[in-house]
C-alpha cells in the first residue's frame, strides 16, 4: 500500500482508478491479440527504496526465471518534470507455448523468441501508458525498448549501480491466460521527482472533480 505521508487517500483512491483504466486497455489489447480472454490483476501500488530494490523484486516477482523487455517515458521532452521506467516481466516463459497462442508457424529461434517478447511487451506498454496518459492530460514519449534477458534470475532485472533514486513509486500489474499457461507483469517505476510531480497532477484533477 501506497505510505500515508506520501499519497493521502483521495490522492490514492484516484492513482488507483487512473491505473485501473491504463490497465484494462492493455487488457483489451491483449484479448485482441489472443483471441482469448485475458485476466487482469488488481494494481499493486507501493512505495519502495532503492535499498530494498532486490527483496521488493522477489516479492513482486514471485518466479525462478523470467524474460523482460525495459523501456523509459517521459513527459515534456526539453525538461521532463514526469518520468519513469516500465518492465515488462513474463515468467517461466514458454515461447512454443506463446507462438502456440499467437498462431505463429515460425521455427522457435532466438531471435524469434526476441520477436514475440518485444511485441507483445509494446502491445502491454504502450495501451496502458496510453490510457494512464490520457487520465492526467499529459502526453508520454517512449524511449526505445530494449530486452534485458531471456530466462534470466529476478536479481539481474536491475542492477543497482544503474538506479538513481532513493524512493520509486511501483506499480505492477498482472495480465493472464490460463489456459494457455501465459502469465505476464506490467512493472512501473517512477523515481522520486517523478512522485512529486504525479501529486501535483493528481491534486490539480481532484480540484476539477
Amino acid at each position: 500500500m501506497i505510505d500515508n505521508a506520501n499519497f493521502n487517500e483521495d490522492q490514492r483512491d484516484y492513482l488507483q482508478e487512473i491505473c485501473n483504466i491504463g490497465m484494462g486497455q492493455a487488457g483489451q489489447s491483449l484479448s485482441v491479440l489472443f483471441e482469448q480472454y485475458v485476466t487482469l490483476s488488481v494494481p499493486a501500488i507501493e512505495i519502495i527504496s532503492s535499498e530494498e530494490l532486490t527483496s521488493a523484486l522477489h516479492r513482486l516477482i514471485p518466479a525462478e526465471k523470467v524474460s523482460a523487455v525495459r523501456q523509459g517515458f517521459y513527459t515534456h521532452i526539453n525538461n521532463p518534470k514526469f518520468s519513469g521506467e516500465s518492465l515488462t516481466i513474463f515468467s517461466n516463459t514458454s515461447f512454443e507455448g506463446l507462438a502456440k497462442l499467437l498462431e505463429f508457424d515460425e521455427e522457435i529461434t532466438p531471435s524469434f523468441e526476441q520477436e514475440i517478447l518485444l511485441e507483445i511487451s509494446n502491445i502491454i506498454n504502450g495501451a496502458c501508458l496510453s490510457g494512464i496518459a490520457e487520465q492526467l492530460s499529459e502526453r508520454f514519449f517512449n524511449t526505445p525498448p530494449s530486452i534485458i534477458g531471456q530466462s534470466i534470475l529476478v536479481d539481474n532485472l536491475l542492477k543497482k549501480q544503474d538506479i538513481q533514486w532513493s524512493h520509486a513509486l511501483s506499480i505492477k500489474i498482472e495480465y493472464s491466460v490460463k489456459e494457455h499457461s501465459f502469465q505476464c507483469d506490467l512493472l512501473l517505476l517512477l523515481p522520486d521527482k517523478s512522485i512529486k510531480y504525479l501529486k501535483t497532477i493528481l491534486d490539480k484533477l481532484l480540484d476539477e472533480f
